[in-house]
Protein backbone atom coordinates (compact mmCIF):
# COMPACT_ATOMS: atom_id res chain seq x y z
CA UNK A 1 0.00 0.00 0.00
CA UNK A 2 1.16 3.35 -1.14
CA UNK A 3 1.98 5.33 1.93
CA UNK A 4 2.10 9.04 0.28
CA UNK A 5 -0.67 10.93 -1.81
CA UNK A 6 -0.14 10.58 -5.86
CA UNK A 7 1.58 14.04 -7.13
CA UNK A 8 1.94 15.32 -10.18
CA UNK A 9 4.19 17.83 -11.83
CA UNK A 10 3.17 21.25 -13.45
CA UNK A 11 5.23 22.37 -15.87
CA UNK A 12 4.10 25.74 -16.61
CA UNK A 13 4.26 26.55 -12.80
CA UNK A 14 6.95 24.20 -12.26
CA UNK A 15 5.46 22.99 -8.56
CA UNK A 16 4.48 19.60 -7.60
CA UNK A 17 1.18 19.26 -6.56
CA UNK A 18 -1.38 16.89 -4.63
CA UNK A 19 -4.23 17.05 -3.23
CA UNK A 20 -5.40 15.77 0.44
CA UNK A 21 -7.91 13.35 0.89
CA UNK A 22 -9.60 16.22 2.80
CA UNK A 23 -9.67 17.89 -0.74
CA UNK A 24 -6.41 20.21 0.53
CA UNK A 25 -3.89 21.40 -2.83
CA UNK A 26 -0.35 21.19 -1.84
CA UNK A 27 2.36 23.06 -3.89
CA UNK A 28 5.78 22.12 -3.51
CA UNK A 29 8.12 24.09 -5.83
CA UNK A 30 12.22 24.37 -6.25
CA UNK A 31 13.04 28.01 -7.10
CA UNK A 32 16.62 29.04 -7.88
CA UNK A 33 18.27 30.61 -5.03
CA UNK A 34 21.14 32.98 -6.59
CA UNK A 35 22.24 33.78 -2.74
CA UNK A 36 24.97 31.72 -2.72
CA UNK A 37 26.46 32.84 -5.73
CA UNK A 38 25.96 36.64 -5.02
CA UNK A 39 27.81 36.37 -1.82
CA UNK A 40 30.78 34.04 -3.07
CA UNK A 41 30.74 36.46 -6.58
CA UNK A 42 30.71 33.34 -8.18
CA UNK A 43 28.80 30.51 -9.81
CA UNK A 44 27.15 28.27 -7.54
CA UNK A 45 24.89 26.09 -9.38
CA UNK A 46 22.29 23.74 -8.58
CA UNK A 47 21.35 25.61 -5.12
CA UNK A 48 17.29 25.99 -4.49
CA UNK A 49 14.81 27.08 -2.26
CA UNK A 50 12.67 24.41 -1.30
CA UNK A 51 8.82 26.00 -0.87
CA UNK A 52 5.96 24.23 0.40
CA UNK A 53 2.63 26.15 -0.22
CA UNK A 54 -0.83 24.75 1.12
CA UNK A 55 -3.40 26.68 -1.68
CA UNK A 56 -6.97 26.66 0.40
CA UNK A 57 -7.28 28.38 3.56
CA UNK A 58 -8.93 25.69 5.32
CA UNK A 59 -7.27 23.99 8.36
CA UNK A 60 -6.13 20.77 7.47
CA UNK A 61 -6.31 18.14 10.41
CA UNK A 62 -3.43 16.23 10.86
CA UNK A 63 -2.30 14.16 8.22
CA UNK A 64 0.75 11.72 7.99
CA UNK A 65 0.56 11.19 3.99
CA UNK A 66 1.09 15.07 3.47
CA UNK A 67 4.77 14.81 5.03
CA UNK A 68 5.38 11.86 3.53
CA UNK A 69 4.71 12.79 -0.01
CA UNK A 70 7.04 16.00 0.60
CA UNK A 71 9.75 13.63 1.75
CA UNK A 72 8.93 11.69 -1.60
CA UNK A 73 9.23 15.15 -3.94
CA UNK A 74 12.74 16.01 -1.87
CA UNK A 75 13.94 12.59 -2.00
CA UNK A 76 13.54 12.22 -6.02
CA UNK A 77 15.30 15.81 -5.85
CA UNK A 78 18.02 14.77 -4.14
CA UNK A 79 18.72 11.96 -6.69
CA UNK A 80 21.00 14.67 -8.51
CA UNK A 81 23.75 14.36 -5.66
CA UNK A 82 25.05 18.28 -6.77
CA UNK A 83 21.57 20.18 -5.71
CA UNK A 84 21.29 21.38 -2.64
CA UNK A 85 18.36 23.02 -0.77
CA UNK A 86 17.71 26.13 1.38
CA UNK A 87 14.21 26.05 3.60
CA UNK A 88 13.32 29.23 4.86
CA UNK A 89 10.28 29.10 7.44
CA UNK A 90 7.61 31.58 6.67
CA UNK A 91 6.91 33.84 9.68
CA UNK A 92 4.00 35.72 8.20
CA UNK A 93 1.76 34.03 10.88
CA UNK A 94 4.11 33.79 13.83
CA UNK A 95 4.92 29.94 12.90
CA UNK A 96 7.90 29.99 11.93
CA UNK A 97 9.63 28.01 14.84
CA UNK A 98 6.84 25.65 14.65
CA UNK A 99 7.34 24.98 11.03
CA UNK A 100 11.26 24.82 11.74
CA UNK A 101 10.85 22.09 14.78
CA UNK A 102 8.23 20.08 11.93
CA UNK A 103 10.79 20.02 9.29
CA UNK A 104 14.05 19.23 11.79
CA UNK A 105 11.34 16.47 13.34
CA UNK A 106 10.69 15.15 9.44
CA UNK A 107 14.21 15.12 8.72
CA UNK A 108 15.52 13.36 11.84
CA UNK A 109 12.94 10.74 10.74
CA UNK A 110 13.73 10.41 7.11
CA UNK A 111 15.15 7.60 5.90
CA UNK A 112 17.72 9.37 3.71
CA UNK A 113 19.35 11.33 6.54
CA UNK A 114 22.13 8.63 6.11
CA UNK A 115 23.22 10.07 2.16
CA UNK A 116 21.76 13.83 3.05
CA UNK A 117 23.62 16.39 5.34
CA UNK A 118 21.41 19.52 7.35
CA UNK A 119 22.65 22.46 8.47
CA UNK A 120 20.89 25.07 10.63
CA UNK A 121 21.18 28.52 10.71
CA UNK A 122 19.23 30.94 13.37
CA UNK A 123 19.78 34.22 11.73
CA UNK A 124 19.33 37.35 12.95
CA UNK A 125 18.64 40.16 11.00
CA UNK A 126 17.59 44.41 12.08
CA UNK A 127 15.65 45.92 9.49
CA UNK A 128 15.28 49.74 9.54
CA UNK A 129 16.52 49.96 13.10
CA UNK A 130 13.26 47.80 13.91
CA UNK A 131 13.89 45.04 16.32
CA UNK A 132 15.88 41.85 15.23
CA UNK A 133 13.64 39.26 13.39
CA UNK A 134 14.90 35.63 13.98
CA UNK A 135 14.81 33.41 11.25
CA UNK A 136 14.73 29.90 10.88
CA UNK A 137 16.61 28.16 8.07
CA UNK A 138 18.30 24.73 6.95
CA UNK A 139 20.57 23.80 4.26
CA UNK A 140 20.84 20.63 2.52
CA UNK A 141 22.76 18.89 0.58
CA UNK A 142 23.76 14.95 -0.56
CA UNK A 143 26.86 14.07 1.34
CA UNK A 144 28.73 13.01 -2.15
CA UNK A 145 28.16 17.03 -3.34
CA UNK A 146 31.31 18.22 -4.31
CA UNK A 147 30.99 21.48 -3.20
CA UNK A 148 29.51 20.59 0.27
CA UNK A 149 32.79 22.59 2.03
CA UNK A 150 31.73 25.77 -0.21
CA UNK A 151 27.83 25.26 0.65
CA UNK A 152 28.67 25.34 4.37
CA UNK A 153 31.03 27.92 4.32
CA UNK A 154 28.99 30.78 2.08
CA UNK A 155 25.85 29.41 4.17
CA UNK A 156 27.69 30.10 7.67
CA UNK A 157 28.53 33.87 5.84
CA UNK A 158 24.28 34.70 5.08
CA UNK A 159 23.68 36.65 8.59
CA UNK A 160 26.99 38.77 8.48
CA UNK A 161 26.02 39.83 4.58
CA UNK A 162 22.38 40.54 5.29
CA UNK A 163 23.37 42.70 8.21
CA UNK A 164 26.39 44.12 6.18
CA UNK A 165 23.73 45.55 3.74
CA UNK A 166 22.29 48.22 5.84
Amino acid sequence: MQNHYNYTFDAITNTYNFITKNCILYRVAFIVDETFSVISNENIPNVFQLVVEKANEEIEPFDSFVSRTIENIIEAFFRNIENSLVYVCSDNDDKALKRFKIFDRWYKNSQYKNSVEKYDNLITVSFNNKKPQLIYTSLLFHKDNANYKKLIDIYEQIEQVLNSEK
